[in-house]
């Protein structure tokens, strides 16, 4: 059995970019013997196993065979005389087919350590285009490497755009899509992403992005400093999309990022409104739930005012007159739970009359 670290751990510690994850493959084992050793195996037909104190990730050195669509139809060959640079060649990007051994000695079989120093994405080999995830991972890398000025090879542009082509997209998960989506959008220069999307022609796997796509992306581009803010940029790219909601429940977005989506979406709408109608004011306060949870409308008003869609001023005055929106109370002794609601909506519909001016 020899171990060897692969992957992602190598690339950005050669970029020196710190890491927590580290992944192992194997070689020269088999599932008898990774057992036998205390591994506990992930899953019952994927050769990848956590060790037994660390917990990380070690995988059998594998070939794979593509036997339908998509990205989950392969069949793997595991075999002990699977070598290293079998199992490296199966990889998406060459900067991502490096090991290195338990002494420290490097193993570059597809040249990824000079396409490091030239800053270039490159695919390792024609299996790239059996997966179509992987041009989504490609798009990913250009955001997370963007610092780096990283350019993606021509001939690996053409790859992609021919993968684009391939009604092999649509049979993708929608999980796998958003869990490399919501990563970049976690990323510096999250804007990379949906940029590279749109040059290769898979933009429109996003639906209704393309339609709103040069005017959000502006957007976007102003939060390339910011990290971890995965709502408020999925929110920015989905501004004024008419499909957001069919694309969330196509990629399977979770409902907390959906909510403050629609909610900014909302407000965007009610503040580009001159004169704004006292009842669909209160109307779409309550669609956004403000009444109840207050954070994700005052989050989206920073939000805002970041993008330099509204004001400082305009902030602040809109977050007073909600304060004091929320302080309307209402004698509910002997009122039936239809005349309190009644009596609440007037009552905050006169608060709103009365300050309505000052947004």
């Amino acid at each position: 059995m020899k171990v060897f670290l692969v992957g992602g751990a190598i690339r950005d510690e050669l970029l020196g970019i710190p890491f927590d994850e580290k992944d192992w493959v194997v070689v020269n084992s088999s599932h008898k013997e990774m057992l036998k050793q205390g591994f506990k195996q992930v899953g019952k037909n994927f050769p990848v196993y956590l060790h037994p104190k660390t917990n990380e990730e070690y995988a059998l050195a594998r070939k794979e065979v593509k036997t339908g669509k998509g990205h989950k139809d392969f069949s793997f060959n595991t075999e002990s005389k699977v070598s290293l640079n079998e199992d490296l060649k199966r990889r998406d990007i060459t900067i991502n087919a490096i090991a290195k051994d338990e002494s420290g000695k490097l193993y570059d079989p597809f040249g990824g350590i000079k396409d490091l120093k030239d800053r270039r994405i490159r695919i390792v080999s024609k299996a790239f285009s059996e997966d179509p995830l992987r041009l989504f991972r490609v798009a990913r890398f250009k955001s997370k490497l963007a610092d780096f000025n990283f350019s993606i090879s021509r001939d690996s542009l053409k790859v992609l755009k021919k993968m684009s082509l391939n009604n092999e997209i649509n049979f993708l998960s929608g999980e796998r899509i958003w869990d490399e989506t919501q990563k970049a959008l976690s990323y510096k220069n999250s804007s990379k992403y949906f940029a590279t999307l749109k040059k290769v022609g898979a933009l429109k796997y996003f639906d209704g992005l393309e339609k709103t796509y040069s005017k959000n992306l502006k957007f976007l581009k102003k939060m390339d400093n910011e990290t971890n803010m995965v709502l408020e940029k999925w929110a920015i790219i989905n501004l004024n999309s008419d499909y957001a909601e069919i694309l969330e429940r196509k990629i399977r977005v979770p409902n907390k990022i959906t909510n403050f989506r629609k909610t900014l979406n909302e407000l965007f709408q009610l503040i580009k409104k001159k004169n704004i109608n006292e009842k669909k004011l209160l109307t779409s306060l309550n669609k956004m739930n403000f009444f109840r949870n207050e954070s994700n409308l005052l989050d989206s008003l920073d939000l805002l005012q970041k993008l330099k869609i509204i004001t400082s001023k305009k902030n602040k005055n809109w977050k007073s007159f909600l304060k004091e929106l929320k302080k309307v109370k209402v004698k509910t002794s002997g009122l039936k739970a239809v005349e309190i609601k009644e009596k609440i909506f007037n009552k905050r519909l006169k608060a709103i009359q009365d300050r309505k001016n000052d947004l």
